[in-house]
């Protein structure tokens, strides 16, 4: 049956997803990219998504050359086999002779076949793994250096920071925004407590005041950022004093990678 023109143009304009999404966000790195002195969080998002496809696809070439692998080794092991015949049938005084070995020698045509064809598609398929790594490790790179101007750009307190009191031991994560000195953001810790911060970093000091949804202006933090930037430590006092609660402490945080 003759298929529809405008079915097969359809069809033909049709692209995979996972290709679709690839190229989306290349072209929009590349445009994030005019402006390297303060790339946008929309680039670092964009090689991230590109760098998933990439992942993604490189785990299906890799399924793909095992199944190869697999069959390589099947067609190796029977035309091992079938050589083992073609001797064996050299040795025997058989009348037949002449048409066993031409059975045998179609069986090895036909292995020798199978083998040059799976051959030719793990040639082409390892290139193709090759470029998928290379481009991979060119991606993560990039975004290496995109998440490090970002945060520089963004000021060294921004992220997201795991977060110890002690000795009360109560944990949780502070999401921080910076801009100049004027630090700002967001916390939740063990048992339901969630609020805002704000404070300052100076020269390496931070100081921070809990806003909590329910009780309030309640604490502050004082500390030092590590020379690194992925580390704080300090002290920290409460303003609710309880007879139960210590009414000081010390705190630590560690910033979160940017994949978490």
């Amino acid at each position: 049956m003759a298929s529809n023109p405008k079915t097969r143009a359809r069809t033909g304009r049709l692209v995979p997803r996972t290709m679709l999404v690839a190229l989306l966000a290349v072209f929009a790195a590349h445009a994030a990219d005019t402006d390297d002195t303060n790339p946008p969080p929309a680039s670092v998002e964009a090689v991230t998504a590109t760098l998933d496809v990439e992942r993604t696809l490189l785990k299906e070439d890799m399924d793909r050359h095992e199944r190869i692998s697999s069959d390589r080794t099947r067609v190796a092991s029977r035309l091992s086999e079938t050589y083992v015949e073609l001797d064996a049938a050299f040795k025997r005084n058989d009348p037949l002779l002449s048409k066993s070995i031409e059975e045998t020698r179609q069986k090895i045509d036909e292995a020798e076949s199978e083998r040059a064809d799976l051959l030719q598609k793990e040639t082409v398929l390892l290139e193709r793994i090759q470029d998928r790594m290379r481009r991979i490790r060119l991606l993560e790179e990039r975004l290496a250096s995109l998440q490090e101007r970002v945060q520089e750009v963004a000021g060294p307190l921004a992220g997201r920071w795991d977060v110890t009191f002690l000795p009360t031991d109560v944990r949780g994560v502070f999401s921080l925004t910076q801009s100049g000195t004027i630090v700002s953001g967001t916390y939740q810790l063990e048992g339901g407590w969630t609020g805002s911060l704000q404070g300052t970093l100076v020269n390496r000091k931070v100081h921070l005041e809990r806003i909590d949804s329910k009780l309030g202006r309640s604490a502050e933090f004082e500390g030092f950022l590590s020379s690194d930037g992925s580390r704080i430590r300090g002290t920290w006092r409460t303003y609710e004093l309880s007879a139960q609660d210590p009414a000081a402490g010390q705190w630590s945080a560690v910033r979160r990678s940017q994949a978490n």
